[in-house]
């Protein structure tokens, strides 16, 4: 039997405190202030963070009138609970909480294995020695049924060996091959928590998952989840649940909670703007860290990031020893990491992870173009000072992340808006506006525009290539800006 007592409070301890890698820290090498507040990411689920059973589009009107009456609104967790050992496919906004529920579960469902197999009490001094603790009850489906994250976005060769790295990363001595995890899949050992079918990075991993499901879709619970049930496919899940957005009292409470000295201030300072700002927990969240820091309420969505990365540099500028004078570089470094993390390897595939030695290639050769120091040492220092100081991170075997992906999509935004007059109309269309991973980026691109005409310039060419998007971006842009755009989209 194979003991996971150690894998399992490997995890209690790490992800009890998962939700802090979004709030604005102070630096490394500086004494951490007593935390003014309680309130977490964890605590939106605590609010009633719901889900929504998603409804087949191409159905006679009929039987949508019949479906709209079955479909079930259930408490976030509970719904995924529900319908997982015949596989369940969550899909959401980015920062809307998809990756945080599987966490939540992957914590919850750890604790109640511990819970329900104690370790033994140490003997009595003179009573004669217990044996050692015997490892936990040999799983079955549903009881001791060991659960693991499998995150897609660092896939590089199969689902299994992301089975394996995250075993090896809580248990060093848990070191399964590939017929012990086959046999466990194949009995129900375990409970997969499958996170980010659109991160995976090409038509080949994606085939594998495929091929992975099929082959313990009758055996294994699994959970998915995924930005757009467009984007990845959906592994043909017949189950599908949505991220519902939060409701106006959900916000207002979650504030309150999380700001309770100046919350009340903030929300009047806002002036009805709540659901513009809080779309999904995420935001609100950074919305809610950002005035903590100063008080502030910026114009847009665009502006929300360009102030909060900015808190990053600010605040570390007088406290943290810095290699070579790496600071001043640190935005324009960031653009570039996730400008070339984005067009990834082909137009349509994207990466939200990549290896130290792909990160330092980009740097040098983003130091190059700007004639600046290209040597290995001063690239090593550079990243070195990222990872420590800014909003990147080392997760997984060697792999370098931002702390989320609507982070790389705002450095893209910057490092798009820094060239946007360079591209030719049809290189912005063909090259960007076309692809939908592009979609984000731009979108926070446009409301950090400061010129009308190429705001214009931009939705023209969207509502050429598709009236939705181009109707997303007449909207995301300045408030001042939009009465052209506005109505370029009334006019179709």
């Amino acid at each position: 039997m194979i003991d996971f007592s150690p894998y399992l409070r490997s995890i209690s301890q790490e992800y009890q405190y998962w939700w802090q890698v979004y709030t604005i820290t102070d630096v490394v090498g500086k004494k951490q202030r007593e935390k003014r507040h309680k309130s977490s990411m964890f605590d939106f689920f605590d609010l009633g963070l719901m889900v929504e059973t998603v409804k087949p589009k191409q159905l006679e009107r009929e039987q949508r009138e019949e479906i709209e009456e079955k479909t079930e609104r259930l408490p976030i967790l509970e719904g995924l609970r529900k319908y997982k050992d015949n596989h369940v496919l969550l899909s959401g906004k980015p920062g809307s909480g998809k990756s945080t529920a599987l966490v939540r579960l992957l914590l919850e469902e750890s604790n109640k294995i511990q819970k329900a197999n104690p370790p033994l009490t140490p003997p009595k001094r003179g009573i004669k020695s217990q044996k050692a603790n015997p490892p936990l009850t040999p799983p079955k489906r549903g009881i001791n049924t060991i659960p693991i994250l499998v995150e897609l976005r660092y896939y590089q060769t199969s689902i299994l060996d992301l089975i394996k790295a995250f075993f090896q990363r809580h248990d060093r001595n848990l070191n399964l091959d590939s017929d012990t995890l086959n046999n466990g899949l194949k009995e129900g050992q375990f409970f997969l928590l499958i996170d980010g079918i659109n991160e995976l990075p090409s038509q080949e991993a994606r085939d594998d998952l495929w091929q992975f499901r099929q082959s313990y879709q009758k055996t294994t619970p699994m959970i998915f989840t995924t930005r757009d049930l467009g984007v990845g496919g959906d592994l043909n899940i017949e189950k599908k649940l949505t991220m519902q957005p939060l409701t106006p009292k959900q916000m207002q409470d979650f504030v309150r909670a999380y700001l309770p000295e100046t919350g009340k201030v903030m929300l009047s300072n806002l002036q009805g703007r709540l659901q513009e700002f809080g779309q999904t927990p995420l935001l609100l969240k950074m919305l809610c860290d950002l005035y903590q820091q100063v008080e502030t309420i910026p114009d847009n969505l665009g502006a929300v990031f360009r102030l909060f990365t900015r808190q990053y540099d600010l605040k570390v500028k007088a406290d943290v020893p810095v290699k070579q004078d790496s600071r001043r570089f640190w935005g324009d470094m960031l653009q570039e990491l996730a400008w070339k993390m984005t067009i990834g390897e082909k137009p349509t595939e994207i990466k939200v992870a990549i290896s130290t030695s792909d990160a330092k290639a980009i740097i040098r050769n983003w130091l190059q173009k700007e004639g600046l120091p290209d040597d290995l040492v001063t690239v090593n220092n550079y990243l070195e000072d990222l990872l420590k100081y800014h909003l990147i991170q080392m997760k997984g075997v060697d792999q370098i992340e931002f702390h989320h992906q609507l982070i790389q999509e705002y450095y893209s935004a910057e490092k798009l808006e820094k060239i946007l007059a360079d591209l030719s109309d049809e290189e912005l269309q063909w090259d960007y506006l076309n692809y939908i991973k592009w979609t984000e980026p731009i979108a926070l691109m446009m409301a950090l525009l400061h010129s009308e005409v190429k705001a214009v310039r931009v939705v023209k060419l969207a509502l050429a290539v598709d009236y939705q998007l181009g109707a997303r971006l007449a909207g995301e842009i300045k408030p001042s800006y939009q009465k052209e755009t506005v109505g370029l989209v009334k006019e179709l």
